[in-house]
């Protein structure tokens, strides 16, 4: 029997997991900031950031909170070099970002369903607006500019 909110394998797993790829996701998303010259493309990607570091608090203070460490996920200091010359298009950019919208939209709302704990349940119920948000505003700005 379950001892009352304590978390569950799936729920720390997901945690686990999720935290490792929005720390990827920010250094990723601070690289193409410094990158991008479209302003819409831009402004999206500022928005994913937005996201993601707001997750990554969240994801801290749930593991704080339950004792549990800290994973090392990926920082700016050690896995990325923000005056690294531009390595991708920024219609290359704006489709990375629209394709791993749709990964961590699936991702997300599978932490959704496995989890119990109502905290947890209404944390990926969030993530799962925000991934809709950037996945819509990303295929609406591919199909504007003709690159969908």
């Amino acid at each position: 029997m379950q001892k009352k909110n304590q978390l569950t394998s799936p729920e720390i797993a997901n945690l686990w997991t999720h935290y490792i790829r929005e720390t990827l996701s920010m250094c990723v998303n601070k690289y193409m900031l410094h990158t991008i010259q479209d302003p819409e493309i831009h402004s999206l990607f500022q928005v994913a950031l937005q996201y993601s570091l707001k997750h990554i608090e969240t994801l801290k203070a749930l593991f704080k909170k339950e004792k549990f460490p800290i994973p090392n996920g990926f920082t700016e200091e050690e896995d990325v070099n923000l005056e690294a010359p531009p390595l991708f298009t920024d219609a290359l950019c704006l489709k990375s970002l629209y394709m791993m919208s749709t990964h961590g939209h699936n991702e997300m709302s599978l932490s959704f369903t496995t989890s119990m704990r109502q905290d947890i349940v209404d944390f990926y119920y969030q993530c799962n607006l925000d991934a809709m948000e950037i996945y819509k505003k990303s295929k609406d700005l591919l199909i504007s500019k003709q690159l969908y």
